[in-house]
C-alpha cells in the first residue's frame, strides 16, 4: 500500500487514509529493534509443536515449598521457575535443541545461556540467565524475578540480553492465552512457550482403573528452526519435557550443579 510522506519525506499515512481523524505516535528505538529483530525472524522457516502437561505432581511439589514454615514471600516459586528447570533437564538429553544454524554447520552450544522473555513497558525485552543448566529451581526462580524486575523498571544492561541459546516466552503469565507459539529469537534454532493453565477433564489410569478427573494442565509449544531440526526431534524433546514435569520429584531439582554439567540427576 503507498503512503503519503510530509515535506520531510517522511512516511505519515497510507494512501486514502488522508481525512481520517489520527494520533501519530513516534516509535522509541526499542520498539523499532523490536521490529527488525521480528521481520528477521519471520524469514525462518519455522514449524510448533505442542504437548500437553499434567500438572499435579508439579503443583504438589510447589506447595510443599512455598508452603513451607518460614518461606518468605521472595523466595516462593512460579510455575514458570518450575517448567524452566523441567525444560533445561530435557535440553541434557536434546542438545541439538541449543543451537544456532549456519549455512555449513550447526553450532551446538556447550552451555545453556536461557533467554527469558519480559513484557516490559517498553516493549519487550530478553535478558539471559548464564549456564542455567547449573542451576536448581530455586536459583532460576529468584534470576527469572530479579531479570524482570529490572527490565520493568528499565535498569537491564545490554550485556545482560545478549549471548542467549534458548529461549523460554511465558504469554501464560499476562493472561488466560490458550497457545503459546511465537516467532523465534534469532540466532536461536528454538523458543519454548507457555500459555495459560487451564483446568479440564482428563483420563487418568488404564484398562479397568481408567476414570475422568479435572487436572490442571499445560500446553507448551515449541517454535523450532527446521532447516536445524525435524518434527520427530522436537516431538522427542517435549514427550521428555512432559515426562519430567509429570513425575516431578522436589529435591531432584532444587540443588545446583558444577558448571558445564548440563544435565540434572533427574534425568
Amino acid at each position: 500500500m503507498s503512503q503519503t510522506t510530509n515535506e520531510a519525506g517522511s512516511d505519515v499515512l497510507p494512501e486514502g487514509y488522508e481525512d481520517v481523524p489520527h494520533t501519530l505516535i513516534r516509535l522509541k528505538p526499542r520498539r523499532r529493534a523490536i521490529a527488525r529483530n521480528l521481520t528477521v525472524a519471520s524469514q525462518i522457516p519455522a514449524l510448533t509443536a505442542d504437548v500437553q502437561i499434567d500438572l499435579t505432581e508439579l503443583l504438589k511439589a510447589r506447595a510443599e515449598w512455598n508452603g513451607a514454615a518460614g518461606r518468605a514471600p521472595e523466595e516462593r516459586l512460579s510455575v514458570m521457575a518450575f517448567m524452566a528447570k523441567a525444560a533445561l533437564s530435557a535440553l541434557g538429553e536434546f542438545p541439538q535443541l541449543n543451537a544456532t544454524y549456519t549455512e555449513r554447520q550447526l553450532i551446538q552450544w556447550e552451555t545453556v545461556n536461557l533467554a527469558v522473555a519480559v513484557d516490559a513497558p517498553g516493549g519487550l525485552v530478553v535478558p539471559v540467565i548464564r549456564d542455567a543448566q547449573t542451576l536448581g529451581v530455586q536459583a532460576i526462580g529468584g534470576h527469572v524475578r530479579d531479570l524482570a524486575l529490572r527490565a520493568r523498571d528499565g535498569k537491564l544492561e545490554l550485556t545482560e540480553m545478549q549471548g542467549g541459546t534458548f529461549t523460554l516466552s511465558n504469554p501464560g503469565a499476562v493472561g488466560p492465552s490458550l497457545r503459546a507459539e511465537a516467532l523465534l529469537n534469532p540466532p536461536q534454532v528454538a523458543l519454548l512457550g507457555f500459555p495459560g493453565l487451564r483446568r479440564i477433564p482428563i483420563v487418568v489410569g488404564s484398562g479397568e482403573n481408567e476414570s475422568v478427573e479435572i487436572r490442571t494442565v499445560l500446553c507448551p509449544s515449541l517454535t523450532f528452526d527446521h532447516r536445524a531440526l525435524d518434527g520427530g526431534e522436537v516431538i522427542r524433546y517435549l514427550t521428555a519435557l512432559a515426562s519430567r514435569a509429570e513425575s516431578w520429584k522436589l529435591d531432584d531439582y532444587l540443588a545446583e550443579q558444577p558448571a558445564g554439567q548440563g544435565q540434572d540427576s533427574a534425568s
